[in-house]
């Protein structure tokens, strides 16, 4: 079992790590997972980097590793049409 309490936050002055965006960043399962601790405190996590998310920076921040879904990109399943 991971033990995601102990993980390091990411930080925007290292490199492949956060960086601020100009536009809105997706909140969605594909890049983020969500953690509880044993005082019920949600932790947001990156599970590509293993590390903790502060608080809010998933919305202004993004990585170079977290892309967008290619079914949000192309349509739900392009390959048909």
């Amino acid at each position: 079992m991971i033990d995601e309490e102990e993980w390091g936050y990411l930080n925007d002055w290292e490199p492949d790590q956060l960086r601020k965006k100009r536009t809105k960043i997706c909140m969605c399962c594909d890049h983020f997972r969500y953690a509880c601790t044993v005082q019920c405190v949600t932790l947001l996590t990156c599970p590509v980097h293993q590390k903790l998310i502060p608080q809010g920076d998933h919305l202004i921040k993004g990585c170079k590793y977290w892309v967008k879904r290619r079914e949000l990109r192309e349509g739900w399943c392009p390959e048909v049409a």
